[in-house]
């Protein structure tokens, strides 16, 4: 799905209810939770190439990639309360 803009839309779409309120619901803000969902899609299609079935779902290993930036998320904003 290289270089295939449909193959991105579908995977958005089927994805983003999840991935958005999993990212809603660790971060407690839904303009970061908008940020952390972008990026998570963003690093996903990066490495797809990577994706190893054997290890579990596709929305398993989104959700994963998720977490992992919104639990980020919320570290950087401890460091950083001006935000």
């Amino acid at each position: 799905a290289v270089n295939d803009e449909t193959a991105a839309v579908a995977f958005v779409r089927r994805f983003q209810g999840p991935v958005f309120g999993l990212a809603v619901s660790i971060t407690h803000d839904r303009a970061l939770a908008e940020d952390v969902a972008q990026e998570a899609f963003l690093r996903a299609w990066r490495a797809a190439g990577n994706y190893d079935a054997r290890r579990g779902s596709v929305l398993t290993w989104l959700l994963t990639i998720t977490r992992n930036l919104a639990i980020d998320a919320i570290r950087w904003q401890w460091r950083d309360p001006a935000q």
